[in-house]
């Protein structure tokens, strides 16, 4: 019997009937990352000239200090998107990030401050997300300059309705993987207003949320602290929770430092 409550779709069911998250940890499944980046920003949205990747494989020299994903479609084994993780390397203090220059001097005080107090060995920024162009075609939101900035719903073909699993979750699942993996307690990122708003939708919100900025297009940076936000993501948003962090099996650590989330307003 259906109750008044109001209960979200399983997301986890939906999501792993038809996608899964692979970390890019082989030669072979690096060069898929770099491939579907070059469809995507040197052809589809060309923040990059093509003609400097002869391979057509859209790289730089943050990636050789960077940890890469994939979400891929389970029945085609399909490349469907992919995330990385930028980290300081093997010199913290001399490595700098790729929205550090651009972007961090115009966020307030305290977060300026978070950024400066966090071990810069433990900070990562989120980078580099990309959605194939093959696969926004079978979306019915093809409007979307990025695929992730609305909900994407899935045509599945497997099991004949239509699912809704919204790709930036899939991509936060690849994120907290790697962050698991590298010892990251920190996030830096900046995205898509639309992108911050769908993610607070789905009970993830970031400690901190710069002011809107020409990067690539109209963007916000965004810094927290990871195991804050799969926190509140809990309260939040259980069903999401358990998606991301496959029930519990992934989960940040948390800093060592006092650091405490001054949560903002994600408008």
């Amino acid at each position: 019997m259906q109750t008044g409550q109001q209960t979200h779709e399983d997301v986890s069911t939906i999501f792993n009937s038809v996608f899964n998250v692979q970390l890019a940890t082989s030669p072979e499944v690096i060069n898929k990352v770099y491939e579907l980046r070059y469809q995507v920003y040197c052809i589809d949205r060309p923040f990059e000239d093509p003609n400097c990747f002869v391979d057509k494989r859209e790289h730089d020299a943050y990636d050789p200090r960077s940890a890469h994903a994939l979400i891929r479609h389970n029945m085609t084994g399909d490349s469907v998107a992919a995330v990385r993780l930028v980290m300081a390397g093997d010199n913290p203090e001399q490595a700098d990030f790729p929205m550090e220059g651009h972007c961090v001097h115009r966020m307030d005080r305290s977060a300026r401050e978070a950024i400066s107090d966090a071990p810069r060995q433990k900070i990562a920024e989120i980078s580099r997300m990309a959605v194939s162009r093959e696969f926004r075609r079978r979306l019915t939101e093809e409007k979307s300059v990025s695929g992730i900035s609305a909900p994407a719903y899935y045509s599945d073909s497997e099991n004949g309705k239509r699912a809704m699993p919204y790709i930036s979750l899939g991509l936060f699942c690849a994120i907290l993987q790697m962050s698991v993996k590298h010892g990251i307690t920190h996030w830096m990122a900046v995205m898509e207003p639309a992108q911050l708003r769908l993610l607070k939708r789905f009970g993830v919100e970031f400690d901190h949320v710069g002011p809107v900025m020409e990067y690539h297009g109209s963007r916000r940076p965004a810094f927290t602290e990871a195991a804050s936000l799969i926190e509140g993501m809990r309260n939040r948003r259980p069903d999401v929770w358990s998606l991301v962090t496959d029930g519990g099996r992934y989960l940040p650590a948390k800093p060592d430092s006092g650091y405490e989330g001054n949560r903002r307003e994600v408008a």
